[in-house]
């Protein structure tokens, strides 16, 4: 099974981790998504 690959623009907004982080706080990350944040790799 493949996986489809996003580019960070293709994400809305509301979904892109670190906006998510900004809004939410980290509890509402995953570990992929606080992992992107933290590498600054997105997603």
């Amino acid at each position: 099974m493949t996986e489809k690959k996003y580019k960070i623009k293709e994400i809305p907004i509301e979904k892109r981790p670190r906006e998510k982080l900004i809004k939410n706080g980290p509890d509402a990350l995953t570990d992929a998504e606080l992992l992107a944040v933290v590498l600054n790799t997105g997603l």
